[in-house]
């Protein structure tokens, strides 16, 4: 013998909207507080002030017209010389975890010029060895200049692609000489 139940078009039975219904009854509709939502405060990117001394000064090893590092396919990688070989792949692999990132997206080349030396003399100013670069990949111009610079800087070690987990082939790896 099989149960015969009644079933609304909404798919529930009579017997479950019976029961919605005795189970609402008395209930009042809730008022309206009428108070938007409170927006998240905007991440804004603040700049610390930097005297055109001070800027000057961290400039002064970048020169747009020196290029000394051609790219062989999608990786960089450079060594500075005197230095332990194995460096990059240490890089590559991930082995070092930077203690500072730097994104350049949407920067122009003047501004990126400028964001990255003074990222170099905050990390010698910390004593930060270990950086990352984001450059994106977009047109190509920052990931052409960024290691162009990169090399003219006498606290670069070394400097290799991002691994995936930082950027790949949009990020560079850097690490600096520390001096005591």
């Amino acid at each position: 013998m099989q149960k015969k139940v009644n079933v609304t078009t909404a798919g529930i039975s009579a017997e479950d909207s019976q029961l919605f219904r005795q189970s609402i009854t008395g209930a009042r509709p809730m008022a309206q507080d009428k108070i938007p939502p409170v927006a998240a405060p905007r991440k804004l990117k603040r700049r610390t002030d930097v005297s055109s001394k001070q800027l000057g000064e961290n400039l002064f090893y970048f020169s747009d017209e020196f290029e000394g590092y051609i790219a062989n396919g999608p990786n960089l990688s450079w060594l500075n010389s005197g230095e332990d070989p194995h460096l990059p792949g240490r890089l590559r692999r991930g082995e070092y975890q930077p203690q500072v990132v730097l994104d350049l997206h949407g920067m122009t080349t003047l501004e990126a010029k400028t964001e990255l030396a003074g990222l170099l003399a905050y990390c010698h100013k910390q004593h930060l060895n270990c950086a990352c670069v984001v450059h994106g990949k977009g047109l190509g111009i920052l990931a052409k200049k960024v290691p162009n610079w990169l090399i003219q800087h006498p606290h670069v070690r070394a400097f290799h692609t991002a691994p995936k987990s930082w950027g790949k082939h949009g990020a560079v790896l850097l690490l600096l000489r520390l001096e005591e």
